[in-house]
Formats: C-alpha cells, sequence, structure tokens
C-alpha cells in the first residue's frame, strides 16, 4: 500500500498542473459534458492528445492559478491566455491553439445609438477613452486580471476606473455577461462567438461596434510558469498541437460555435495563422 501511495505521489508531481477557472470547462476536460465553444473545444483536442498522467487538472481562479505559477517549481499552465509584452518576460506559451475574431463593443438595443460624435467614418467607435469622455457616467463590465490583448489592454488603461464594472474570479466571461444582460453594465466588450453562445440559449438584442483599428483576431496559447518541466511539456506539446493542426476537428472545434457571418471570416484568419506555423520557414 505505501508502494503504491509513493508511486501515486510521483505520477502527480511529474504531472504538469492546468489550473481552470471556469466550471464548465473543466467538466468539458473531464468528459462529464461535452464542449460548449471555442476555447474549451480546442483544448479539448488537445487533452485527448496527452497520454493519460500527463496532466492533473485543478479548478482555481486566475488569481490563484498566477500565484502557483510564480512560486511553484512543477510545471503550472492555464489555457486561453492571449501573449502580452508583459506576460511575455514572465511565462513561457505554446503555440496557438485557438483563434478567435476580435472583441467587439456591445450596447443594449434599447439604449439610443452612440452618438456619431464617438465613431469615425466607418461608424467604430474612435476609441474607448473619447466613448467614456461623451458618456461620462456609463458602465463598462470588465474583469481586472484578463488581458482584452495589448491594443485594448493600452485603451482601457486610459478609462476611468469610475466607467468599469469589476468582476472577477471564476466563470467571468459568464458572469460579466450576464452583468450585462441584467443592465447593471452600459457596455461589454466581449468575443462575437461568445454573444453568440449566449443568444443560442436566451435571445437578445444588442447593438454592436468595432473599435477603431483594433486587430481582427486574437489568439489563446497556453502559458506556462518559466521551469525546465514547463520548457519540456510545451515541447511535447507543440508536437502534437502540429499534429492537430492539420485534422478537421480543428477546424470544426472553432466554425461550429459560430454564426455563419463569422464563420468564413474565422476560416481565411485561422488559413492565415495555420500557414504561417506550418511553412518550412517557421
Amino acid at each position: 500500500m505505501a508502494l503504491l501511495l509513493l508511486i501515486l505521489y510521483l505520477d502527480n508531481a511529474r504531472a504538469v498542473q492546468l489550473y481552470v477557472d471556469d466550471e464548465v470547462d473543466l467538466r468539458v476536460y473531464r468528459r462529464e459534458v461535452l464542449p460548449s465553444n471555442i476555447g474549451n473545444n480546442t483544448n479539448f483536442l488537445m487533452l485527448r492528445e496527452l497520454k493519460q498522467g500527463q496532466l492533473t487538472l485543478l479548478p482555481a481562479s486566475y488569481k490563484r492559478s498566477l500565484k502557483a505559477m510564480r512560486e511553484s517549481d512543477d510545471a503550472v499552465c492555464v489555457a486561453n491566455r492571449i501573449k502580452t509584452p508583459e506576460r511575455m518576460q514572465e511565462f513561457l506559451f505554446s503555440l496557438p491553439v485557438n483563434i478567435y475574431l476580435s472583441r467587439r463593443l456591445y450596447q443594449h438595443a434599447s439604449d439610443e445609438p452612440l452618438d456619431k460624435r464617438v465613431l469615425n467614418e466607418y461608424g467604430e467607435v474612435k476609441s474607448l477613452s473619447h466613448l467614456f469622455s461623451h458618456y461620462r457616467h456609463a458602465l463598462l463590465v470588465v474583469a481586472p486580471t484578463v488581458s482584452y490583448g495589448p491594443f485594448l489592454d493600452r485603451q482601457l488603461e486610459k478609462v476611468s476606473n469610475e466607467n468599469k464594472l469589476f468582476r472577477d474570479g471564476s466563470n467571468y466571461y459568464d458572469t460579466m455577461y450576464h452583468m450585462f444582460r441584467k443592465k447593471r453594465a452600459d457596455f461589454l466588450l466581449g468575443f462575437p462567438a461568445e454573444i453568440y453562445r449566449h443568444q443560442q440559449q436566451l435571445p437578445t438584442q444588442y447593438r454592436v461596434y468595432d473599435i477603431a483599428d483594433a486587430p481582427k483576431y486574437v489568439i489563446g496559447h497556453w502559458m506556462c510558469n518559466n521551469t525546465l518541466k514547463s520548457s519540456e511539456f510545451l515541447q511535447l506539446f507543440d508536437r502534437h498541437i502540429r499534429r492537430v493542426y492539420q485534422t478537421r476537428d480543428f477546424y470544426d472545434a472553432h466554425l461550429k460555435w459560430l454564426p455563419e457571418t463569422a464563420q468564413q471570416k474565422t476560416k481565411i484568419y485561422l488559413d492565415e495563422v495555420l500557414g504561417k506555423l506550418m511553412s518550412p520557414a517557421f
């Protein structure tokens, strides 16, 4: 019995720890429910590739995950993270795991359309700071520990905290959306795929605006602490994902969760990203 416990302990110590801050994602990864969005579907494909015992799933908030990544000598990772200059100085990243059409600004359809003075000639919001200098008492629901990508992160820094309704902790994507839907906030920066998923369950009318000069898409990676164990794991992970890129399942994991209007655009961007990754020069 003691020998068995020692073996189990050593196996767990060697396993990479994947911290998961979303209850639905955790159930998908444990094969308790079917995938339900781009993020948990693409990550499920990768978990299916890894051998049993290579990974330990741990439910935890993102804050707790960061603490573990900074303090543990073991390999600790989180999924669905955007590369930012600050994160790249501290952590290691996998090859791309998923791609999303960039966040757009959602407004309640029952509110007055945005004043033309905050929009450019193409009907895009000139900038978030310009928006909130006009709508001084409006609220945008945000998650403080989440990166919205370098472009939007810089814009959000220029928006007063008085215009932000903060929501953090586990399942923040869903809780932010529901706070917005219940009109506790005037605006939400949401992924089209995320909004589409919620509208399939409870149809709601919104008005949507692009942000001027925002990137057309963002890429999600696995982000791990900077240890030798993590580096070795990510080399293995990247070998697996290069095979996954070449499967129909990988494309389906992106496209089937999107409205038809977004599918073709996403496929074009996927082909663009994967074409670079699979080129001999990469």
